[in-house]
């Protein structure tokens, strides 16, 4: 028997709980998704914050994910899950698995230095990254370049819910010191938040990525109900044709 879960004849347990008696009606989504993964139930500060992170990812508009899905749903409309999983597969170091690895490395900074090096060690580290051509996770993006509102939001509710904050002051550190290395912003995105919080509950960086890919789920079975409504797979699969045949198109 398996330690998550068990269901006999008359009951389901989730970690020893009765989900018919003890979690369906009472228990948020995000709640369920901490307890399955973690193994107990959160705190309601923990539960809010999750609920943000969720909502944070769902949708981002015609990303690279949502554009495989709906042309996946072109191909194979018989397969609505075909289609959203497809979405999820391309979820790594570039796009959606990005939190992961920003947890990982604020944990690595934070264990590394004290509150009164922090600041040294970040900068550091930094110069170390660009020298060596590497990618800094968490931060930049393509379209919010000035800053990602995001952010903010999250902040926000990290702040309303009185979370530990280390991780994430150790990201504006971050954020601040790769700006001067570059000479121009380079701004913390979503996934460098959420890195940062979960970081701050002190939640495994796998955490990140697992509920990036459950909140991009949403996303993306939108965009398949929306593809099936209102398709535009055609028009994609024609534009991009359009313009591998003519590369100088802009």
């Amino acid at each position: 028997m398996a330690g998550l879960a068990d269901a006999s004849g008359d009951r389901i347990t989730v970690h020893g709980l009765d989900l018919a008696e003890e979690l369906i009606g009472s228990t948020s989504f995000a709640s369920m998704l901490y307890l399955l993964t973690i193994g107990e139930l959160p705190e309601r500060s923990v539960e809010s914050m999750i609920d943000a992170m969720l909502v944070t990812v769902a949708e981002h508009g015609l990303t690279p994910s949502a554009i495989t899905a709906r042309l996946t749903y072109r191909g194979a409309p018989d397969s609505l899950q075909g289609a959203v999983a497809a979405g999820l597969l391309g979820a790594g170091p570039a796009l959606l698995g990005t939190a992961e690895q920003a947890a990982g490395m604020l944990a690595r900074l934070v264990s590394d230095s004290t509150a009164e090096t922090r600041e040294q060690v970040v900068s550091q580290s930094v110069a170390a990254w660009l020298r060596e051509g590497a990618v800094i996770p968490g931060f930049g993006h393509p379209i919010h370049r000035d800053g990602d509102a995001r952010v903010a939001a999250l902040r926000r509710v990290q702040t309303d819910q009185r979370l530990p904050e280390e991780h994430f002051l150790t990201a504006v550190l971050v954020e601040s010191a790769l700006s001067e290395a570059k000479g121009r912003t380079v701004p913390m995105n979503a996934a460098g938040a959420i890195g940062a919080i979960v970081s701050d509950m002190r939640l495994p960086p796998r955490f990140a990525r697992g509920l990036s890919i459950v909140a991009r789920s949403a996303g993306l079975l939108a965009h398949v109900m929306e593809e099936a409504s209102h398709p535009i797979a055609d028009r994609i699969w024609k534009d991009t044709r359009s313009r591998s045949s003519n590369p100088g198109q802009p």
